[in-house]
């Protein structure tokens, strides 16, 4: 089981609470609870030079599963149809790893993650 610190930024934000989860969903590899929100033709660009569009975003985020010990969130912002998170990733062998999800919605309601931007090691 993945220990997770959630950020203290999400107070009475609806908007940041859900940005945390997704972020934390992107981090443990939680496909079941992103599948929810993600567009169908979503893209994902990592730092790792990746660019993933559709499937391909699912098949990499099913990837990360059961790699990581602990996640702790230091920050979560939203505004408009943006959300950003940061944080530190602790993987099992017990390297961490910070990282930065900026997350665009399609619309000011935050119902469908239209793109990722990820920063971090992969």
């Amino acid at each position: 089981m993945v220990k997770i610190s959630g950020s203290k930024d999400c107070g009475n934000s609806p908007k940041n609470q859900l940005v945390e989860k997704v972020a934390i969903a992107i981090e443990v590899g939680d496909l079941s609870f992103l599948k929810e929100y993600m567009d169908d033709e979503i893209i994902w660009e990592r730092s790792d030079n990746l660019l993933a569009e559709g499937q391909e975003v699912s098949d990499h985020i099913d990837q990360r599963k059961n790699k990581l010990s602990s996640v702790t969130i230091t920050h979560v912002i939203s505004h408009g149809k943006i959300g950003a998170v940061n944080g530190v990733s602790t993987n099992n062998q017990g390297e961490q790893i910070h990282f930065c999800h900026v997350i665009a919605f399609s619309s000011v309601k935050f119902t469908r993650i239209s793109r990722l931007c990820s920063y971090g090691r992969f």
